[in-house]
């Protein structure tokens, strides 16, 4: 029996969202502030909501924002447990799937039960019903009610439902309500940090271009840990990505999917992605050769055909990459 899965959800890291300059001021803003109830710019910071009947209130958040997306998160220590907000957009405004739906991998919203605990995923409906998700709801509303540029500081109220598969097999579902960001700090004192990464790629036999590789961990659900390789022309929004099962060694493996796995296993990834002009093309076929790895840093090549379900059109990328995985 094959069982769907969620796309993949980005827990430990946030490098695969590009980086670019902030629309309140320059430079990318990040904060990781241990609130404990003391106050920020003179106001006190809040991340709050209801899991099913449970009130959860974190003390810790982090912020980011950028012209591309707003990432928002509140972890509880006590319990390990997290809740996790995406948004394509830093303007103040509601967001819902149903004008979110063709920037998915910018729209996230999930509670994660601790570093080794389920994942509950938002989902539309249509891609929850596609996935075989039973007795679920879209219930996801996210608003944000202002940002503060002089104190940078984010506030807004959020809701949602995610679903997890379990070990057995079923589906559980959370419920997220009276969810409240409140004069969450954001701040722009981070570097900008130098890369040795490199993704070098052809599409159809042309040299294709990016001018930044991004690198990050990704725990899946219903996969192995993989590596997540994505260099973006920033010209024109394109990117070509790159996952590579974690456990990997040197040798060569064909392509694989995170969609879909026997029950009771996890899956092993290895594949690659295009996107260019709002289309998106997956792993249709091919492989990936590790050619080195050691405890800091991994080389390969790699030749994939991807295809697009739309258009039915299909393009071969192949190329090299060397990365640092020491994250």
């Amino acid at each position: 029996m094959k069982k769907k899965y969620f796309l993949f959800l980005l827990i430990s890291t946030i490098g695969f969202l590009s980086s670019c300059n902030q629309d309140f001021d320059s430079g990318l803003d990040f904060s990781n502030s241990e609130n404990n109830g003391n106050e920020s710019a003179g106001e006190k910071a809040i991340f709050s909501a209801k899991i099913g009947d449970e009130e959860f209130v974190a003390n810790t958040t982090t912020a980011v924002v950028t012209d591309d997306y707003v990432l928002i998160a509140g972890t509880r220590s006590s319990k390990g447990d997290l809740i996790q907000i995406i948004l394509p957009s830093n303007k103040v405004g509601t967001y819902t799937w149903a004008e979110n739906q063709e920037n998915a991998e910018k729209f996230v919203l999930a509670y994660v039960q601790g570093v080794d605990g389920y994942a509950f995923v938002s989902a539309s409906n249509e891609d929850a019903a596609f996935l075989g998700v039973q007795n679920y709801t879209d219930t996801a509303i996210i608003k944000i009610t202002g940002v503060n540029k002089t104190k940078k500081t984010i506030s807004g109220t959020f809701q949602f439902t995610g679903f997890s598969d379990t070990e057995d097999g079923s589906t559980a579902i959370k419920v997220i309500t009276k969810g409240n960001f409140e004069n969450i700090p954001y701040t722009d004192d981070i570097p900008a940090e130098d890369s040795d990464d490199v993704l070098k790629a052809k599409i159809d036999g042309v040299d294709y271009t990016n001018n930044k590789v991004d690198v990050s961990s990704v725990i899946a659900s219903g996969s192995n840990p993989y590596y997540s390789i994505v260099g973006k022309n920033n010209n024109d929004n394109s990117s070509v990505g790159l996952m590579i099962n974690k456990s990997y060694s040197v040798g060569t493996y064909e392509a694989s999917s995170n969609l879909s796995v026997e029950e009771g296993e996890l899956v092993n990834v290895i594949g690659a992605s295009y996107r260019t002009n709002d289309l998106l093309y997956n792993s249709k076929s091919g492989s990936l050769t590790i050619t080195s790895k050691t405890a800091e840093k991994m080389e390969g090549t790699f030749n994939f055909v991807v295809h697009n379900f739309t258009t039915d059109d299909e393009k071969t990328i192949t190329g090299s990459f060397s990365i640092d995985i020491k994250i």
